[in-house]
């Protein structure tokens, strides 16, 4: 019975921690890109390099926060 109970507590905290870091994550490229417009709302890069490679790992990150808030959703309703 014990043990269950430190399961579900572990579980919990570890669903806690992958939502703050997955909606952290998601809201730091947010602000990123919105920092990054100018005023007619583009956004501006330093070169084509520079924003091929900002975009993608921009992209990428932001996948990885969606998983993490997916995980942690079914990890706090499996628990």
């Amino acid at each position: 019975m014990e043990h269950s109970n430190y399961h579900n507590y572990t579980v919990s905290i570890l669903s806690i921690i992958l939502l703050v870091i997955g909606v952290s994550i998601r809201y730091i490229i947010g602000r990123r890109r919105f920092n990054r417009r100018g005023v007619a709302g583009l956004p501006h890069f330093k070169s084509y390099e520079a924003a091929l490679l900002t975009t993608y790992i921009e992209r990428f990150l932001n996948i990885i926060g969606t998983l993490m808030i997916i995980a942690a959703i079914i990890l706090y309703l499996i628990r």
